[in-house]
């Protein structure tokens, strides 16, 4: 039996992350490079990482001086390999 050869097609997956909250000084980090940031959570797509940011700020849009709330008013979907994440 001959198999053909075929070139697998990889999908990167999506990451939401936000700056990384500095306690001592109850503020965000948004001048770090994103290779500091915190992982958040992982999507198959954009669209359904763009969609969980969006929900999650509409939810808390009433609390914006809440840091938690604030932070994912900074957060970002990025791809899983995008360079910026190795800090490099």
């Amino acid at each position: 039996m001959r198999f053909a050869h075929f070139t697998a097609v990889v999908l990167a997956g999506w990451i939401l992350i936000a700056p990384t909250i500095d306690c001592a000084r109850r503020g965000l980090q948004r001048e770090t490079p994103l290779s500091e940031w915190e992982h958040v959570d992982s999507f198959s797509s954009r669209e359904s990482c763009e969609d969980f940011r969006a929900t999650v700020i509409d939810a808390e849009k009433n609390d914006a001086e809440n840091v938690y709330v604030q932070r994912y008013s900074y957060s970002i979907c990025v791809q899983d390999d995008d360079p910026r994440l190795k800090g490099e």
